[in-house]
């Protein structure tokens, strides 16, 4: 395919999007309150695992907050997001499944887990968690001698999208939880990007086929110039719009729309990109763009070479 044909499918992928789109501040949040918050989900994740959390080593770093929990578990808040995450200390391989359930067994597993926890408390209104995908992760074996055994389910994870009215959040999973046998917590994982409610502005949205001709021209610059169009070698997986959370380790004091695409290159080497790009005029998240420096191939035939 050709560049047009590429920007017609990723902007034909997206669907409708509404003509303007509000802009949240994002609920920011002090050590104490985040303490607080971390407290609160301790409580939970404790309650699920009968045990109690009531005696835990605070180690407060510059950037996260590392809590030492009984029997080997810990957490881990981290200061610029609030995202938290919880381990409750169960080895790599204890509590494995005691054979392969059916998805539908197992999603059920995740609900309830999630209702224990209560996870839906830590959205605030307007907003809704929705579970999105369910992970297996099994392990298998092979003696010297070629024997493969069967493998074994070792884990299930369930990840949940945050939405603000009717937009998905897009980044990282907003709440992963991680389940052993019979639906005993492994870790919990809370991401979310709480809107405080006030609303910075009322934004116009970018056209679909403008955001991906964006995209493309970023992909562009990161392929480089070859003998064959990178094009030819191009698989659009789609592009979606919604609001947009950055990692974990990073401020945030907005929650502004964006396109997220997803392309994957064939070939020799096969590759997998995600874009990012802004759907509105104003910029309101400030994104390392790739394709602005030349590809790493280039940089490293135009590094000097010393000699000794």
């Amino acid at each position: 395919m050709d560049e047009s044909e590429l920007i017609a499918r990723l902007a034909a992928s997206v669907g409708e999007v509404p003509s303007h789109a509000e802009i949240f501040a994002v609920r920011q949040y002090s050590i104490e309150e985040m303490t607080r918050r971390a407290k609160r989900l301790l409580g939970v994740t404790g309650e699920m695992c009968n045990v109690s959390f009531d005696r835990c080593d605070w180690v407060q770093q510059a950037d996260r907050t590392l809590v030492r929990l009984p029997l080997g578990g810990r957490a881990v808040i981290y200061h610029a997001s609030g995202a938290m995450k919880v381990m409750s200390g169960l080895a790599p391989m204890e509590s494995l499944f005691a054979k392969d359930e059916p998805r539908e067994a197992l999603n059920r597993l995740v609900e309830a887990a999630a209702e224990r926890l209560r996870i839906a408390e830590w959205v605030g209104p307007r907003e809704s968690l929705r579970f999105e995908r369910l992970w297996q992760i099994k392990a298998a074996a092979a003696d010297r001698e070629g024997k493969v055994v069967d493998s074994v389910l070792c884990r299930i994870v369930g990840a949940y999208r945050h939405v603000v009215g009717k937009l998905p959040v897009w980044g990282a999973a907003s709440v992963a939880l991680k389940l052993a046998g019979g639906g005993a917590l492994d870790s919990i994982a809370i991401q979310v990007r709480e809107a405080s409610g006030e609303t910075i502005d009322w934004a116009p949205v970018v056209r679909p086929d403008e955001a991906a001709r964006q995209v493309v021209l970023q992909l562009g610059g990161l392929m480089g110039r070859a003998n064959v169009p990178f094009t030819k070698f191009v698989q659009p997986q789609g592009m979606h719009f919604g609001y947009l959370s950055l990692g974990k380790r990073s401020t945030q004091r907005a929650l502004a729309p964006h396109y997220v695409a997803f392309i994957e290159i064939g070939g020799e080497e096969a590759q997998a990109y995600q874009f990012v790009v802004s759907a509105t005029e104003k910029t309101y998240l400030q994104l390392c763009q790739v394709g602005s420096q030349p590809p790493p191939a280039q940089l490293r035939r135009a590094a000097p070479v010393s000699r000794l």
